[in-house]
């Protein structure tokens, strides 16, 4: 009597974690659509603000990125293990300071100071004589892989 209340207590546990785990997917399916919108948006990114015609190297990293995280919500859905949750919270982790040290390669796109760059990153508002984009998105990403990392790693 005893062990099957023991055996219905742990399937019971089991399956809200199980439940939690899957949230995890939904945190990296979320950034997956919110970098898909960047992608196909913002025109500076697709071809280094007007430089270059579509695509752009920066573009086919995000792109990158955008696949893992797709991949990541997939394998959390699938198969939502505290291991996996750890590995996805710790991309996320990586993500965040990748996305905020991108500020670094602001000669590469043709910025002349690291804070042009940030504003145009960072500031949710149109930078001015630059191509379409949507201001905003990028710090929501931002913002976004900061809680998933923090969701994730806490479970």
């Amino acid at each position: 009597m005893n062990v099957s209340i023991f055996k219905i207590g742990l399937e019971k546990a089991q399956s809200q974690q199980r439940l939690v785990n899957k949230k995890g997917g939904v945190f990296l399916l979320v950034l997956f659509l919110v970098t898909l919108v960047i992608l196909f948006t913002d025109k500076n990114l697709q071809t280094d603000f007007g430089s270059v015609k579509p695509f752009y190297v920066h573009w086919y990293g995000l792109l990158a990125t955008a696949l893992v995280d797709l991949i990541g919500a997939t394998l959390l859905f699938a198969k939502p293990t505290r291991s996996l949750l750890r590995l996805a919270g710790g991309w996320c982790v990586l993500m965040t300071l990748f996305l905020i040290l991108d500020v670094f390669t602001y000669k590469q796109v043709g910025f002349s100071t690291i804070g042009e760059f940030a504003r145009y990153l960072f500031v949710p508002v149109f930078y001015d004589s630059s191509l379409f984009y949507i201001p905003g998105l990028y710090d929501l990403l931002v913002v976004l892989y900061f809680l998933s990392s923090i969701y994730l790693l806490r479970k």
